[in-house]
């Protein structure tokens, strides 16, 4: 509609390193990186590790044919669960 004010898109914004870091991720949840070496406090560390396995562990839950539409939602339900604490932790929106 022409008369509507124009709403910006919001994108998400990264610096450099977070754009390393947001390609480092994808490919660890592909199978393409094996060791990510990660420095912060104790909570920090645990926040990252658990967002990173809930996203991977949902992903390969929606890859598992015999998967069914509660398992998959009881994943993705962690997930959201551990991008919340890593939100919490970091400041930062889980990208993944």
């Amino acid at each position: 509609m022409p008369n509507e004010p124009k709403q910006p898109i919001n994108e998400l914004q990264l610096n450099l390193l977070g754009k390393i870091l947001f390609v480092a991720l994808g490919a660890w949840l592909v199978n393409k990186v094996t060791n990510i070496k990660i420095r912060g406090s104790e909570s920090e560390i645990r926040a990252v590790s658990n967002a990173l396995l809930a996203s991977k562990r949902f992903q390969e839950e929606l890859r598992k044919p015999g998967a069914t539409i509660d398992s998959v939602m009881n994943k993705l339900n962690i997930k959201h669960m551990s991008a919340k604490e890593f939100e919490n932790q970091l400041g930062i929106r889980w990208p993944l």
